[in-house]
């Protein structure tokens, strides 16, 4: 698994930023099956802050895909785009996804459920691109009908099985997806003043995400990838800005990821308290 070396046609890529954000899931699976991959990271200072991506890069098929952008799965001379396609893709050679039409289908509204309503919500509040209070935050019923509801929900999906797993008796794609989003948003909200507090209130209340949590981080080849040197090139960052750090505002990006985070961490505690 590593990144030094051109892979041959059939073996299988797996492409993205050197952060978490959308390419995290894929990883996780991947390495918590012991797939012989490439994990290829695409350098956000080398290729979207200089200018190659954007210039080059991403109208190269064999490394953006036909959509032209990241993540991309390749794999026996075939490439894939898109979040949810790599994610299946990877999920479905790892052994991670059910047999049973009904629970696959559930697998997958779960990981929607994760992916559309929170960690891209989140994602583009801190490239600025969604408000934080009417996209985030809220909701149509009120303060507490987004993001809050949304930890609400997925503790009801694991208080539901009792087995502990997110569907059915074994690991699946939707366990991989909850520990992604509630130990990235905890570990980057204790970076920032309110952000202890914070997680308090999202997460405290909610003793099945938290023995999922320990369930996930105790499988032996998941705490091998997170002590990993490879990990740290990019599990920490949730977005591009993360890797930045301070440059956000002399490139003239806005917000740190800290500071949004922050923005963020402020606002629960200010909706829950």
């Amino acid at each position: 698994m590593t990144t030094e070396n051109a892979p041959s046609e059939n073996k299988l890529v797996l492409r993205y930023w050197n952060c978490a954000g959308r390419g995290m899931l894929m990883r996780y699976m991947a390495y918590d099956a012991g797939l012989d991959f490439t994990d290829d990271i695409v350098d956000i200072d080398e290729d979207f802050l200089g200018g190659t991506w954007e210039s080059k890069k991403k109208y190269m098929p064999e490394l953006a895909g036909p959509f032209k952008a990241l993540p991309v799965v390749q794999h026996n001379g075939s490439t894939i785009n898109e979040t949810g396609a790599c994610a299946q893709y990877i999920a479905e050679i790892a052994g991670y996804m059910p047999n049973s039409p009904i629970d696959r289908a559930k697998v997958i509204m779960i990981c929607d459920h994760i992916y559309e309503d929170i960690l891209i919500n989140i994602s583009y509040a801190l490239w600025g691109f969604r408000d934080w209070d009417r996209d985030v935050i809220g909701g149509f019923a009120g303060p507490t009908s987004g993001l809050p509801l949304k930890f609400v929900n997925l503790e009801n999906v694991l208080a539901e099985n009792a087995g502990g797993f997110a569907i059915g008796n074994g690991v699946s794609m939707a366990d991989f997806a909850i520990f992604y989003i509630v130990d990235i948003l905890t570990q980057r909200m204790l970076e920032v003043e309110s952000g202890p507090q914070a997680v308090k209130l999202l997460f405290g209340d909610k003793p099945f995400i938290a023995a999922h949590q320990e369930m996930m981080k105790a499988r032996p080849n998941m705490s091998k990838y997170r002590s990993s040197a490879q990990w740290k090139k990019y599990g920490p960052y949730l977005s591009g800005k993360g890797v930045m750090g301070n440059r956000t505002h002399e490139l003239e990006l806005g917000e740190t990821e800290l500071e949004g985070i922050e923005t963020l961490a402020s606002k629960l505690v200010t909706c829950l308290e």
